[in-house]
């Protein structure tokens, strides 16, 4: 089978052994790649219960059958047991360390133990070395890749690292990869800083092999032509996610002092796309895609003059804009710049830096708790101070970085009454209790609270009910606040599993009204490859992989009743907005679940998959361990 490199490459850090395992045609035709591969890996490498950062945690590198070709699925997936959730952690990528990491050979690399000092990998195709990184420890990501490309004598080496605070163990620690781009949620620097590992370097020259070239480069050319026709196209591509801002304001969508207001934000207008533009400098790509959605910056006047970077994406310009108040764009720019040297989850911080806005507003921590900074809305200073604390692991920064449930919990007197999240991954960012399909992957995504594991674009930019019944069976899925989302939900997460397993980008498919849908994933897969899967075939992969994680979850204890949008946006009304006394009414969610749960196979009391569905997926030995339970 062409596209796959067709070989894991285990790292054992405790001993130092390196072993090259060939990919089995089984997990290739069953999970596809990626998050697929990782998930299964994962699940079979690791008992439950263990500690995320012990050295029985596996780290597992992945990519996808077409990462590394023509085709926009440069994205990688890092998966481990998460040390913030306790349950499934994983985080995926962009930029070039994918393609890099299949040009050198690779499909995985599967790190278990932890070294006894800091150390890298180093990949040149075939040469494999475990190295010494006592010199790096310490550094920033940007002079960590500046320090590795020295060191190894080449400037075009790909990399993925972590900066203090995976090293200090940071539960919102990330990883960064090239480009400025980050393999964010769950805490997977943390597991990566816990293994000594401080980045992995990677230069490969053996290509990927294509089944059929001449099909393949012309269907490319047919989906490249599709998405530049795409409605959403001129905005992304010139704007980035940047350019959603003012969209999902209007909308109701943002968050705005932690949901004292939803949407509306008053000085919007200082931190829009056409806000941001005077900053960019250029636009960034990833390996295969046209979209360049990504942009370097450099600030030139004000208090942070010469800060350069890349990155900056509604994930920084939301959070840390409307829902903590910051209408100073330089400082935006500066604070998603920290996360990215550092290596710090930008959504996570800045998610948890609202909630604690909100605490210090009804006096729930006082300047004493604060370490005598002034932590009110809109103080970038003070955050900027509580941000440094985190990454040392030290006062009420230190409890940030533990995540907001944890955090919540420590400091009591009514505080995870100020929070969101779902099975102890935070949101809060932004107000989804209009949106009763989105607010239903949040709370069945296997990670935690997750929009990147299904978000339902047709519900949040808006679907022809026409179109709505055709795909989902009812027009009424076309309306944010019908709770008839079952179908309209599984969808949306089964066409994202597809795109983690092949490690395709979001932004190019279906979900946001892009060319790039199942069939279109088949046609890819076939020409690339010469495995045909019909798109039957491929939502039994989509189906396989997700039970899979469902099965890591209830093993790690979850179960129905973890499958909620917990804290505040669970139990408040929208304040103000289009979708003004819009809440999650509980009755009429459970039945919803009930109708997803149906969909899934998964038993309507307890939510664990039933043997029946578990068999019928190949599954057979997860439903004998799950029976035993």
């Amino acid at each position: 089978m062409s596209g796959w490199a067709g070989r894991i490459l285990l790292v054992d850090l405790s001993s130092g052994k390196i072993e090259v395992e060939v990919l089995s045609p089984d997990l290739k035709l069953k999970y596809l790649g990626g998050r697929g591969i990782n998930s299964r890996l994962l699940y079979e490498g690791i008992k439950a219960g263990i500690d995320p950062l012990g050295p029985e945690n596996l780290l597992i590198f992945g990519t996808g059958p077409l990462s590394g070709t023509l085709a926009p699925a440069s994205r990688f997936t890092v998966t481990a047991k998460s040390p913030l959730t306790g349950i499934l952690g994983d985080a995926n990528c962009g930029g070039g360390f994918s393609a890099e990491l299949k040009w050198a050979g690779y499909d995985h690399i599967v790190f278990k133990g932890a070294a006894s000092k800091p150390v890298y990998l180093w990949i040149f195709d075939d040469q494999v070395e475990i190295r010494d990184a006592s010199h790096l420890w310490g550094k920033t990501v940007p002079e960590t890749e500046i320090m590795l490309k020295q060191e190894l004598g080449d400037s075009e080496i790909q990399f993925a690292a972590i900066g203090p605070a995976g090293e200090n163990q940071v539960g919102l620690a990330c990883i960064i990869g090239s480009n400025y781009r980050g393999a964010a949620r769950t805490g997977m620097g943390a597991v990566m800083g816990a293994k000594k590992l401080k980045a992995i370097a990677v230069r490969g020259t053996k290509g990927v092999k294509v089944e059929k070239p001449k099909e393949f480069f012309l269907l490319i050319e047919e989906l490249c032509e599709k998405i530049r026709n795409s409605p959403i196209y001129p905005r992304l591509s010139v704007y980035g996610t940047p350019g959603l801002t003012t969209l999902l304001n209007e909308r109701g969508y943002c968050s705005v002092r932690n949901l004292q207001q939803s949407g509306g934000f008053e000085e919007i207008d200082k931190i829009d796309h056409e806000a941001l533009m005077p900053f960019f400098v250029k636009s960034k790509s990833c390996v295969g895609c046209i979209i360049h959605c990504g942009h370097f910056f450099e600030i030139k006047e004000g208090p942070y003059a010469g800060e350069k970077g890349g990155g900056i994406e509604f994930g920084a310009i939301g959070p840390f804009g409307t829902h903590c108040g910051i209408s100073y764009a330089p400082a935006i720019f500066k604070m998603a710049n920290l996360c990215n040297q550092y290596g710090v989850d930008v959504l996570g911080f800045s998610t948890i830096l609202g909630f604690a806005m909100e605490w210090y507003q009804r006096g729930i921590i006082t300047l004493d708790d604060l370490d005598g900074i002034p932590l009110e809305w809109g103080n970038y200073e003070a955050a900027i101070k509580i941000f440094y604390k985190m990454v040392k692991r030290e006062g009420f920064g230190g409890l940030l970085g533990e995540g907001a449930v944890r955090a919540a919990a420590k400091i009591g007197r009514g505080a995870e009454n100020y929070i969101t999240h779902s099975k102890g991954l935070e949101w809060g960012h932004a107000d989804i209790r209009a949106f009763k399909g989105y607010a239903l992957n949040q709370a069945t995504a296997t990670r935690g609270a997750d929009h990147l594991r299904g978000i339902p674009g047709g519900e949040l930019l808006g679907i022809p009910p026409e179109e709505a019944q055709k795909k989902f069976g009812t027009a009424e899925a076309a309306l944010p606040t019908s709770y008839n989302k079952a179908r309209m939900v599984l969808h949306y997460q089964n066409l994202c599993t597809l795109a983690d397993a092949l490690e395709i980008c979001k932004f190019n498919t279906e979900i946001i009204g892009q060319g790039i849908g199942i069939e279109e994933m088949g046609r890819l897969l076939e020409t690339a490859t010469g495995v045909a899967m019909s798109k039957e075939t491929l939502l039994e992969v989509a189906e396989r992989i997700y039970n899979v994680e469902r099965a890591f979850l209830v093993r790690e204890g979850i179960r129905r009743k973890d499958d909620a949008v917990m804290g505040k946006q669970g139990q408040e009304a929208v304040a103000s907005g289009p979708f003004k006394g819009e809440r999650l009414d509980p009755d009429k969610f459970n039945q919803m679940l009930d109708e997803y749960y149906q969909l899934r196979g998964w038993d309507k009391k307890t939510g664990i998959p039933t043997r029946k569905t578990l068999e019928e997926l190949g599954l057979n030995d997860i439903a004998a361990e799950l029976d035993n339970l």
